[in-house]
């Protein structure tokens, strides 16, 4: 189921106009702390329904106004309501990705700068967007931290999962605990604060989190004479009802859309990617394995047999929908981001689809999306950024944004006792209910990766399984023969890590 924006510009250019600026900014905050009697932080308003497309939360490093946004060019500066402060103010500096262009996260994250810098008027901030190349910049930073004529590191970076665990695996990244006392991992869901760490070191404070849930049309349902009080809870419970769901319902349904991923599958099997090689010194592919396998064949056989929809592992989840919302498919094994799109272009359907938990595997955990929160190690100010994280990262601010993300869910305890979390009234809400409900027996699959990887290793061990598990189901490529192809990328990239 893995995120440059500049909040002020130079005012250096134009003297007189930093001046004229400056003064007008004085007059503004002293009529704000005037006028100011609360001192909490202001909620920022719930903004319009994520895509449809994507995976999960992602939804919180994506588009969640569901209007098409452009790339964000990599150091581009975006205006902010407040200019800095004068050069005697310490500059705290974040990082993020694919937040530009979003006016829902542009106001949120600007909102909360300007209160803080309110309440702190010895600090400003400077926000860096760097879009899809955030984890290129900061392995080029970190690499060489304080190389002449490059960019300091941030002091906070929003990560998601893939790049969070090689970055902590690599020691670039400071440990939560150490900065903030264990007490700081009570106060969110256990899951979501193990999912980032490695060994012993916990490298982030989770942000908003999402897991896979099922959808499934009722009236197809029933017609395939199934009970909607009694889903399948794992493939075993699964395939006695596939014969059903295509006997009963007329040729032009398909029983299930699954969109197959290698480190979800594997991990849901409790099938290892990689093992310690035999003379234990080095790692090596644990594929092909029995469980692999077996897994790959299963697809290939139900895909074969029109049981599982072919366009599943080439097309997106606009293709699902489109085929959901024309009564064309009993299931959607991973719906939740079917939902939104669903509600604005069939309401009928939407209120006659049965949300239900995600299928589970042998190990009994389901995949996990989630963003975190990081300080770099070459921070220089690492308390005054965590104090910053402590007052962005907030059970109400994660709360107000899960509200226009997207179907996510917050990952500290406080936010998920609200009733937006727990209302079960329409599909959208039972899907956050069942997200909140599991959270605490996920874990992202990218933990399964070996680790530390640099992004363009990982890269290159996760287009090979891609592009195996694509040759079964488009090519129709015997399992084995795929999963071997795959290992043998798989172990030249390891040998030339340990060679190293």
């Amino acid at each position: 189921m893995n995120i440059s924006i500049a909040l002020h510009k130079s005012l250096s250019k134009n003297k007189s106009g930093w001046l004229v600026r400056w003064l007008l900014v004085v007059g503004i905050l002293a009529t704000l702390l005037a006028a100011c009697g609360d001192e909490s932080p202001p909620t920022p308003p719930p903004g319009a329904n994520s895509p449809t497309s994507g995976n999960g939360p992602a939804a919180t490093s994506g588009t969640g106004s569901g209007v098409a946004q452009q790339p964000a060019p990599a150091g581009q500066p975006l205006p902010t309501p407040t200019p800095p402060g004068p050069d005697s103010r310490r500059v705290l500096t974040i990082w993020t990705a694919g937040w530009k262009g979003n006016a829902d996260y542009e106001k949120f994250l600007n909102d909360q700068i300007d209160n803080y810098r309110v309440r702190n008027r010895n600090m400003t901030v400077n926000w860096l967007d760097f879009g899809d190349d955030l984890a290129n910049k900061f392995e080029e930073v970190s690499a060489n931290p304080g190389k002449p004529g490059q960019m300091a590191l941030p002091d906070i970076v929003l990560f998601g999962e893939s790049d969070l665990y090689q970055f902590g695996a690599l020691g670039r990244l400071n440990d939560m605990i150490g900065l903030g006392g264990s007490g700081l991992k009570d106060e969110y869901v256990s899951a979501t604060f193990e999912a980032l760490r490695y060994g012993s070191v916990y490298y982030g404070l989770p942000w908003l989190a999402s897991t896979r849930v099922t959808i499934i049309n009722k009236t197809l349902w029933q017609q395939a004479t199934l009970d909607p009080a009694k889903p399948p809870r794992n493939y075993d419970e699964l395939e006695p009802m596939l014969p059903l769901m295509v006997s009963k319902t007329s040729q032009n349904v398909t029983p299930c859309w699954v969109k197959p991923d290698p480190l979800v599958d594997f991990m849901m099997d409790d099938a290892p990617v990689y093992s310690v090689s035999g003379d234990g010194k080095g790692l090596q592919a644990a594929f092909p394995s029995n469980q692999t396998v077996a897994r790959w064949q299963y697809f290939q056989d139900k895909s074969k047999r029109l049981v599982f929809d072919r366009d599943g592992l080439t097309k997106g989840y606009a293709d699902a929908l489109k085929k959901y919302a024309a009564g064309q498919l009993v299931m959607v094994l991973d719906g939740a981001p079917l939902l939104p799109g669903l509600k604005n272009s069939n309401q009928e359907l939407y209120n006659n689809t049965l949300v239900v938990p995600y299928l589970t595997g042998k190990a009994g955990i389901l995949p996990l999306d989630i963003q975190g929160w990081a300080i770099p190690k070459a921070s220089k100010q690492p308390a005054e950024a965590l104090t910053f994280l402590r007052f962005v990262n907030s059970p109400e601010n994660q709360l107000a944004f899960a509200k226009f993300s997207g179907v996510s869910v917050p990952t500290l305890k406080k936010a998920l006792t609200d009733s937006y979390l727990t209302s079960q009234d329409e599909p959208l809400a039972q899907a956050r209910s069942i997200m909140a409900a599991t959270l605490d027996r996920t874990r992202p699959p990218e933990q399964t990766l070996p680790a530390p990887l640099k992004p363009a290793e990982r890269e290159k061990l996760l287009t090979a399984l891609y592009n195996a598990q694509s040759s079964i189901w488009g090519k129709d490529t015997a399992p084995q023969n795929a999963l071997t192809e795959a290992a043998k990328v798989w172990n030249e990239v390891l040998k030339a890590k340990v060679s190293k």
